[in-house]
Order: structure tokens, then sequence, then C-alpha cells
């Protein structure tokens, strides 16, 4: 796996970048990455952060965007993704109080209807799949799994996410295979078993410091068409830069 496939969601550093932006992409890019994603500008104007991207030569690795947004604000996420040059979008999750039968559904219309009329611009319109996704089910089949099945030749790609697999007490690598070419980017995060699947202080941890089979999911995602793969701790005990540090050594040495 090349380096620069290798990118850090800047939800593990929204305080860090809340705070100084700057510092926070110096940092990542002292440790080695060359890509990142994005998950909101945490106070700051799309135009300052799409600055520093440039000034320190990171790629962007897609681009998470707030649920409503993809109902209300079509045009906001156009002008947002063409700024940095990203036609990779992904809701980020869908909120609390659409997860129910009928909020998949409408989900999954809109998602289909924002893919539809995106796609002559060159635009990929995705899913994240945090842990109620995969506990839920809808028509038999896990939510990720229901929003992500083509209709009528139109689909919404799928960003799987090792961690909430694993909370939900599946194998991320087998679920993984669902996704063939449908998840240019991916969401690595380890998962210790033992705990509590809510305990996320004890059961989340750094690459390579759990039970999650890292080298079978990079072997099957350089087979399947992955692009990026995106490094996300949404905890640290022992600091989030060296959480990150950790996570991206451990995933080179693979």
């Amino acid at each position: 796996m090349e380096k620069k496939k290798i990118a850090a969601q800047l939800y593990s550093v929204r305080k860090e970048l809340a705070k100084n932006p700057e510092e926070t992409f110096k940092a990542l890019k002292e440790i080695g990455f060359e890509a990142v994603q994005l998950d909101g500008m945490r106070g700051h104007s799309p135009k300052e952060i799409k600055s520093l991207v440039d000034q320190y030569g990171f790629e962007i690795a897609g681009m998470h965007i707030k649920h409503d947004r993809f109902f209300h604000d079509i045009d906001g996420i156009i002008e947002e993704a063409l700024l940095f040059n990203c036609k990779t979008i992904y809701d980020k999750y869908i909120d609390d109080e659409e997860q129910h039968l009928d909020g998949y559904v409408k989900t999954k219309q809109q998602l289909l209807r924002v893919q539809e009329q995106l796609k002559g611009l060159g635009f990929r319109v995705g899913l994240h799949c945090p842990e109620y996704d995969f506990n839920n089910q809808i028509e038999g089949v896990t939510v990720l799994d229901y929003i992500t099945a083509p209709e009528y030749g139109l689909g919404i790609y799928a960003e799987p996410d090792t961690y909430w697999m694993s909370v939900a007490g599946k194998d991320p690598v087998e679920e993984f295979k669902k996704f063939s070419y449908r998840a240019p980017i991916v969401h690595l995060k380890d998962y210790k078993k033992g705990f509590d699947p809510k305990d996320m202080d004890n059961n989340l941890t750094e690459l390579g410091s759990g039970d999650v089979r890292f080298d079978q999911i990079v072997r099957w995602g350089e087979a399947n068409g992955v692009e990026y793969y995106c490094i996300e701790q949404d905890y640290s005990k022992i600091g989030m830069l060296h959480s990150l540090a950790k996570s991206f050594d451990y995933l080179l040495s693979i």
C-alpha cells in the first residue's frame, strides 16, 4: 500500500483544529500524512481551511457532510466540494431522529436523488456507518446494505468502518467483502474485545493494538478499489496526535 493512500479523518483532531488549525495541519504532516478527510470547518471559514490544506500539500480523501444538508443545502455542498476539489461526499451519519424505518427509506431516496442530480458533475455520494446502522435492520439487512444497494443502476457508495462493525458484533473482514469497488474510502479504527460494546474508553484503540485483522482488510482493499484508508480516532488515552502517529506507522508497516 502506498503511503499517500493513508488519510487522517479530521474528526479525530476536532479539538486541535478548532483551537489552532495551522498547528494541527503541520503536526499531521510531520506524522507523515499526505491526505485528510474533512469533517466540518470547526469554526473556521472553508477558505481558511483550504488555504492550509494547500500550504501543507494535503489531498482531500472525501468530505463528511451533515445529514440535513443533503436535504436542504445541495448548492452549498457543491460550492464547498468544488472549493476543495473533492467530489466524493458522504452523509456523515443519519440523524438520531431519523433512525427508524421511514427515516431510512427517506434517506435512501434523497441520497439517490442527489447522486442522480450530481453524477453529471462527477460527484460520488456515499454513507458513513456508525453502530446503529449495523444493529438496526430494514428489509432483513443492515441499514448500510439497504441504503447502498443499487436501484435502477444507481447506487450510493459505502464508507465501511472497522470499529462500528466490531461494536455490532460483526467481522469487519467479512462485512467489507460486500462492498467491492463500492467503497473508495474506508474507515479504520481498532477494537479490543472483552469490554462492553459501549465502552469506547477501553475498546477503542490505536491500529495494531486490538483485534481487527488489518492485514486482511488492506489486502482486500488493494484488490477491490480502495483509494484511501482513513484513520479515525474518536478518543485517545495517549494524546490524539500520538494515537494517529502510532496508527499511521502501524498501517504503513503492513
